[in-house]
């Protein structure tokens, strides 16, 4: 039975990024794997069930204490810990491998593995800051701007959003100003008709209508007609609304099957296979 157990060494480190990437790179490593959430902090819940919906590796679905660990001798076990738990304490417990996540360099507990986060460049055991790994849902921007929705895609609240962009008058047309981002969320002013229109009409993921004043029924009933993107009335004003979620943007929970891909890859570049198997013993 091999077991690693994967911790941040401070919050938002990027721990369940990891632990994903980690099982991905062990199961196109042509490992069985399974990957299990340990209770004992407010992400726990969320994170176990993004593990189970993932087809490369078993898990339970739900936090579960030290004891409740399944003994599959058939898999590496992939467990992340805690937030702020004794990750050393933990893995000698459990005999795992312990592979700690930090954003900055630091001497490393015996026996453990760093792996840096959020780095300027890539390298080994060294993840590049991304973009779309620190892109909020749309369900996040909901949350902060306190705004209402009006309409929803067909992604829904899951959608995630790479680019923050301000609807403004450009020389540009608005094909080519938008096409620079993808998965973006747009804040417009609600009675900016046109600015507003363009970027439904160029496939942005979430449109923000800011001042809290009654949109257009044209503008409602094309977001109901198309269901490309979703489409929220914020009660405040551009710049406030902009400065209640700019600060999603990075700081977001690992979420979506997009950003599952992007963590294998990125763990498949960082970990080659003689470190890998030193992890799995």
């Amino acid at each position: 039975m091999s077991r690693i157990l994967v911790a941040g060494t401070e919050p938002n480190a990027g721990a369940t990024t990891v632990a994903v990437g980690l099982a991905h790179r062990l199961a196109y490593a042509g490992r069985a794997v399974r990957l299990e959430r340990l209770a004992g902090d407010t992400r726990a819940q969320a994170d176990a069930q993004t593990f189970s919906l993932l087809e490369f590796a078993a898990a339970t679905g739900r936090p579960l204490d030290e004891a409740g660990l399944p003994a599959d001798t058939s898999a590496v076990t992939v467990i992340e810990a805690p937030a702020g738990a004794d990750a050393v304490a933990i893995a000698q417990r459990l005999g795992a491998r312990l592979v700690l996540v930090s954003t900055q360099a630091a001497a490393a507990p015996a026996g453990a593995t760093v792996i840096l986060n959020r780095q300027r460049t890539a390298g080994a055991l060294a993840l590049a800051e991304d973009r779309l790994l620190a892109a909020p849902t749309v369900g996040r921007l909901i949350e902060a701007s306190g705004a209402q929705v009006l309409s929803r895609s067909e992604e829904g609240d899951a959608a995630i959003c790479e680019h923050l962009v301000v609807a403004a008058i450009s020389h540009d047309a608005a094909d080519a100003y938008y096409s620079r981002f993808p998965r973006r969320a747009v804040v417009c002013r609600a009675e900016r008709v046109d600015l507003a229109l363009a970027a439904m009409l160029t496939g942005s993921d979430v449109l923000v209508l800011t001042g809290g004043v009654e949109p257009s029924p044209y503008l409602l009933d094309r977001a109901a007609a198309t269901r490309s993107t979703t489409l929220l009335l914020a009660p405040e004003r551009t710049v406030e609304t902009v400065r209640d979620i700019e600060g999603l943007f990075g700081s977001s929970p690992f979420s979506h099957e997009a950003k599952v891909e992007r963590a294998g890859a990125l763990l498949a570049a960082a970990l080659d296979d003689a470190t890998l198997g030193t992890l799995v013993g």
